[in-house]
């Protein structure tokens, strides 16, 4: 095996989550046979951790009783044969009800003193000997007995909800608390509240610590097999999923926004985002919407990602498989083009900013996703906690979707790129908490202005902002007045900076007869900067949050035109409509771009159907050179174009749902 294989080998990735059961009668052969028909050219396989899915040397390690089937090791043989990589799935959240029993100490405790023993399987504290030793021990073996070529390790990390999300605490054994203890002194605390200064410690703990481990565990195996790719260092795997009952909407552009972050985030890092196939925990055996599935995938390779598709079980004995022909539709299209997806990336002009996990302040940056994708703006996504590995020069713009924990480092690189001549645009609390979730006294960025924040009202509901001056504003020449939700942040500014439109505060709304205001403030409804050769625009409510949630164009209105106008950024120019995703993706030594096009018109309310096809539409925009040609790779025909004054005019004719035109030059 070559070191390195992950950065050259075409990912097309299925993982097969299976059932202990399933390896009572699995055939290597048959195995195969149904990764090659969906032209997989990866795999991923439970082989330890809750149960050892082959013949484990190890006390610690709770051996599988059904391995009567074509053992683990023929299987993976029979992958390589094929030229098909073997990555082993692990999992060491947890551990069978009989080792527990032996080994009490290495469980999670929630603050009233119980274990979580969900169906005979009871969590494990990551600081336990369990997960720190034994596991381990127990990957070690696995990768030294077993020929994989990579290895994933599934829920790590602080768990505290079982899976039918049942919520137990932060855990309290005896390794949290003598940690904590150590570390700061104090108590673990007993409740996960942002306004205790200790559990804001708490954050800072469980960060750290799983650097730690992560850390230790790479190094161990890489010492082990340098060849080995590791999820988390060499590939970075998200999922686009789903679950019953889950707040709605559904996120369309899950995928999309999995593969920007993770390549942007991560340089150099393999981004593998899983479209589940199944509805949820509750509902593992159902599919959802076979187009949501194939919309997934099209999303993955329009920015620059592999494909990657999770079902439960096997391929063969999978009951739902009404997901397959759309999934083997894409793979097929990846596999005839697999050389030309190489080396890709992506061609931005403005970056968002947002917080790492998608629980914190999600409605912000979605927003502006939903925002910049649906005016065909060109952009890059990044997470609070990468923003460091970031190249800055190569935008315009920079947006902090309510990213509120930034270092102090970031903070200096923000500001030092206003003066360079960027356009710094802040919405919601941007910045005003550090990385290690500490409030700042006030808004660190000077790019903005803000002299002081006097407070931020959450009670604001029917106030809304006057279009006194319209100046850069012309998708507003309808209406007066912007709403802005019911929050708001009062703040004090520089003078020099200016302050456009002004805040009604909220009035009476209703009866009709009273509906109307009598007041006007001088307070504004965003801020300009001028700082060094750029610029700070500060938004002091919540844009993203409001269209994500409610979706007027009285907001998108707003937010299109202050792009262009007053942060002085561009859109793809086309007829082609909001449900249609554009990126350009540039070839880094090949002399090709591709511009992708990802049909979204099938998305309806929570449904996903099949797209309308599209006719006679266009795309245009600024290239450097004139192309020797334009060709389809979905189909191969040479696309009509038109070059002149730097500008490349691509037609569209036939869109279903998916196009990705090559520009050879």
């Amino acid at each position: 095996m070559s070191e390195r294989w992950w950065k050259t080998h075409p990912w097309r990735l299925i993982q097969t989550n299976l059932r202990e059961i399933d390896m009572q009668d699995i055939s290597a052969k048959e195995y195969v046979r149904q990764l090659k028909e969906f032209k997989a050219t990866v795999v991923m396989l439970n082989t330890a951790g809750i149960i050892s899915s082959y013949k484990t040397e190890l006390p610690s390690h709770y051996q599988s009783p059904y391995l009567a089937g074509d053992s683990i090791e023929n299987i993976i043989d029979a992958c390589h044969s094929e030229g098909i990589k073997v990555i082993a799935r692990t999992d060491f959240s947890k551990i069978r009800r009989p080792l527990y029993e032996q080994n009490p100490h290495w469980a999670y405790i929630s603050p009233d003193g119980k274990i979580i023993d969900y169906n005979g399987d009871v969590h494990a504290c990551i600081n336990g000997e369990y997960q720190q030793k034994h596991a381990l021990d127990i990957m070690l073996e696995a990768v030294t007995k077993l020929p994989v070529d990579g290895i994933f390790i599934n829920m790590g990390g602080y768990r505290v909800n079982d899976y039918s999300y049942n919520y137990y605490g932060i855990c309290h054994c005896d390794n949290c608390k003598r940690l904590f203890r150590e570390w700061y002194g104090l108590d673990l605390p007993k409740a996960e509240n942002l306004n205790d200064p200790t559990y804001r410690k708490y954050k800072v703990f469980q960060r750290e610590t799983m650097k730690v481990y992560s850390g230790k565990i790479a190094n161990a195996l890489k010492a082990v097999r340098p060849d080995l790719a590791i999820n988390g260092v060499d590939i970075f795997r998200q999922e686009s999923n789903t679950e019953y009952g889950r707040p709605l909407p559904h996120w369309q552009y899950s995928a999309s926004s999995n593969t920007r972050s993770a390549i942007c985030t991560y340089p150099g890092i393999i981004s593998s985002n899983s479209t589940v196939d199944f509805i949820g925990f509750f509902y593992r055996h159902v599919a959802v919407n076979p187009v949501q599935q194939e919309l997934r995938l099209w999303q993955n390779l329009a920015n620059c990602g592999g494909l990657d598709y999770y079902i439960i079980g096997r391929l063969d004995n999978h009951q739902d498989r009404s997901g397959y022909k759309h999934v083997k539709k894409v793979f097929s299209y990846h596999a005839a083009n697999e050389q030309t997806y190489k080396n890709l990336s992506l061609h931005a002009d403005i970056l968002i900013v947002r917080e790492k996990d998608w629980d914190v302040n999600i409605s912000e940056a979605r927003g502006w996703i939903r925002f910049l994708t649906e005016r065909h703006f060109l952009f890059d996504e990044v997470v609070n906690t990468g923003f460091k590995n970031v190249d800055l020069s190569k935008y315009k713009a920079i947006i902090l979707a309510d990213v509120r924990y930034l270092s102090d480092d970031d903070i200096k690189r923000i500001d030092e790129y206003a003066i360079e001549g960027g356009t710094v645009i802040s919405a919601g609390e941007a910045g005003l908490y550090d990385s290690d979730y500490e409030p700042r006294n006030g808004m660190p960025l000077k790019c903005m202005g803000v002299t002081k924040i006097n407070t931020i009202r959450d009670d604001m509901v029917s106030a809304m902002l006057l279009l006194d001056d319209k100046i850069h504003f012309q998708s507003l020449e309808d209406t007066d007045v912007l709403y802005f939700g019911d929050k708001y942040i009062f703040a004090e500014y520089e003078e020099g900076t200016n302050q456009r439109l002004k805040l009604i505060p909220p009035h009476d709304y209703g009866p009709p007869e009273r509906c109307y205001y009598t007041q006007v403030t001088n307070l504004p409804g965003f801020t300009v900067k001028t700082y060094g050769k750029g610029k700070g625009i500060h938004i002091p409510w919540w844009p993203g949050k409001l269209f994500y949630r409610e979706g007027y164009v009285n907001t998108l209105n707003f937010i299109v035109d202050l792009m262009e106008n007053v942060a002085g950024t561009k859109p793809i120019d086309t007829d082609l409509p909001p449900m249609v995703e554009i990126t350009l993706c540039k070839g880094k030594q090949q002399r090709f771009d591709i511009l992708h096009l990802v049909n979204m018109s099938g998305h309806f309310g929570t449904t996903f159907y099949e797209p309308i096809n599209i006719n006679s539409a266009y795309v245009r925009f600024a290239y450097p050179d004139a192309p020797s040609k334009v060709v389809s790779l979905v189909d191969g025909r040479e696309v009509p174009y038109e070059f002149s004054n730097g500008m490349l005019k691509i037609q569209v004719d036939d869109l279903g749902a998916f196009d990705a035109f090559m520009i050879r030059q």
